[in-house]
């Protein structure tokens, strides 16, 4: 059947047998939900019936058709029924109802191809946002790293002042706080404060506001960039301590490999399965 498939005649052909559906020399395999609720109920009984099934329908761009049907009839000689191949008269329908059957499947294969064509990219749109989506396990691993990272600020011997000893003390509540006062809004709006030292370069530049008291320039949102920025951090000082302390006994690799790319859902999953 594969001789009536060409592009440079055919304007439709329908394979009944694979549900495929060529068209405008693009092929498509139809669905087996679609075919029976679109293109089902196009056929039967007319074109397609239990004991007299449609093979192909081949419509020319001459406007000339073939069609093929398998017929379960009997053989007068054995006595058996059997399906036989057959080449049927499209010649008792008038050009207008085979224009007709062309029309609606021709129809039929375009609202099938948009449906897919929405639903990959749908899908592509799901799964792009899922490997760039900032979550709520994401930001608490953050805030932990946060917290961490500046723990050397409230040691008895650290050289800060008393006053900017404290706006760390702040700084940091306000990291313990974010799962409580920010409960139920959605990651991507989640608010971090700026560290005393970037208050201090904001002040530096003529910033009067105390401290965290600006809510719009003395917080950051997470954004998929800065998240990328304190990745880096999180796999660099990973792979640093390792290497020198050799934490876990967990080798540097695990962590940190300059040659792929690695990122905080990897981490998460190694900490989820205890590694």
């Amino acid at each position: 059947m594969t001789e009536f498939a060409n592009t440079q005649t055919v304007a439709l052909f329908v394979n009944a047998t694979t549900r495929q559906i060529q068209c405008d020399g693009l092929t498509k395999s139809i669905s087996d939900d679609y075919w029976t609720k679109e293109i089902s109920p196009v056929l039967y009984p007319l074109w397609d019936s239990d004991r007299d099934k449609l093979e192909s329908f081949i419509f020319y761009k001459d406007e000339t058709s073939k069609m093929l049907k398998n017929k379960y009839q009997r053989d007068h000689k054995t006595k058996a029924y059997k399906w036989v191949s057959y080449e049927f008269d499209t010649s008792q329908f008038t050009a207008v109802e085979i224009k007709g059957l062309y029309n609606t499947l021709h129809d039929k294969f375009i609202n099938y191809r948009d449906i897919e064509d929405y639903n990959l990219d749908a899908k592509l749109k799901s799964i792009y946002a899922k490997d760039n989506m900032v979550n709520w396990n994401k930001l608490k691993m953050m805030r932990k790293f946060l917290l961490m990272d500046c723990d050397w600020t409230q040691a008895p011997d650290s050289p800060l002042s008393d006053e900017v000893k404290a706006q760390w003390v702040t700084y940091r509540q306000k990291l313990r706080d974010i799962p409580t006062e920010q409960k139920g809004v959605p990651a991507v709006e989640v608010k971090f404060p700026i560290t005393p030292s970037k208050y201090a370069a904001r002040v530096a530049d003529g910033d009067t506001e105390e401290y965290l008291a600006d809510t719009k320039h003395h917080y950051f949102y997470l954004n998929q960039a800065v998240l990328k920025k304190y990745t880096d951090r999180i796999l660099t000082y990973l792979s640093i301590s390792i290497a020198v302390d050799n934490i876990d006994a967990l080798p540097v690799s695990r962590i940190f490999d300059s040659n792929t790319e690695t990122n905080l859902d990897s981490i998460l999953e190694q900490i989820a399965a205890g590694e």
